[in-house]
């Protein structure tokens, strides 16, 4: 069902390193935490909603924000849902749960939902799809010792791993196919991964710890996290320091809305990004926002 939203267009406007931001909070109604996760061109946003919101703990349902207006997502018959993608064509993918049961992916077209379960694995989860309809994701067993990631094209599944790596997650997919993410290597290092052509360019934040990627524009413009993990209450939080990568440039910079702790992006649309932040109380926010040179 549809609702009225609370507090979507709060904003806080900040300049930092040559970068201009206009941020706006996404507060889906009577919840706690939410997170905003997808974004389309049209400006329609998927994330979550509920008590603790980090991704795949198996506490929290999704919804879509369509202008002004709110929509549950929930798998039918699911527990759990996470929607975590849109396209232009709003088109949605994410995952779903039932107590004791694997983890399972859908494609939401229209009203209508389909699986999308990697052949041979137990547990499958869809991270994103472009303007094209190709999907990207994880698979892995319930073992958890090796997760993989895998591109979906025209019912063609294909797996993608960086050399060393022994978890692979692919977070976006822009328009011409450019796939970025993070693989941890034999040592727990995370790094950021750019995926092109069936080939692999490693990117890690210069003197960092652990480095992700997490959104790729249509103009090649990243995002990412890096850092050492923050610990708030009983969560772990890793790569909790945001940049901005523009033609090999980094830029971090920090949300200009008071306490935060971390802050993680998810998708890049044009100058548009959503994502979440987390403040020293462990209270979860989703945010929008526009970002210029």
């Amino acid at each position: 069902m549809p609702f009225a939203p609370l507090a979507t267009k709060m904003q806080a406007v900040g300049r930092q390193s040559g970068l201009n931001f206009t941020f706006g909070m996404i507060d889906f109604p009577r919840s706690p935490d939410s997170t905003a996760l997808g974004l389309n061109s049209r400006g329609d946003i998927v994330g979550f909603y509920g008590p603790n919101v980090p991704l795949y703990e198996g506490t929290e349902q999704s919804f879509l924000l369509e202008g002004n207006n709110f929509q549950e997502l929930i798998y039918p018959g699911a527990s759990y849902t996470g929607a975590l993608g849109i396209n232009k064509s709003r088109k949605i993918v994410g995952w779903y749960t039932n107590p004791g049961d694997n983890v399972h992916s859908f494609l939401r077209k229209g009203k209508a939902y389909t699986n999308i379960d990697y052949p041979g694995f137990d547990n499958t989860i869809a991270s994103n799809i472009n303007d094209a309809g190709v999907v990207i994701g994880i698979q892995y067993d319930n073992a958890g010792t090796t997760v993989h990631g895998f591109v979906l094209n025209k019912g063609v599944y294909t797996t993608i791993d960086p050399p060393t790596s022994v978890f692979t997650e692919p977070l976006s997919i822009n328009s011409a196919g450019v796939i970025v993410g993070y693989y941890a290597d034999q040592n727990s290092v995370s790094h950021g991964f750019i995926y092109q052509k069936g080939q692999f360019t490693t990117v890690d934040y210069p003197g960092a710890s652990n480095t992700d990627l997490t959104s790729i524009n249509d103009q090649g413009q990243m995002m990412g996290g890096y850092g050492d993990d923050a610990i708030i209450g009983d969560e772990d939080w890793p790569t909790p320091n945001p940049f901005f990568l523009d033609q090999g440039v980094f830029t971090p910079f920090t949300l200009p809305v008071g306490d935060v702790q971390v802050t993680w992006t998810y998708t890049f649309n044009g100058d548009r990004f959503v994502g979440m932040y987390v403040d020293g109380l462990g209270n979860v926010e989703g945010f929008e926002a526009t970002i210029s040179q």
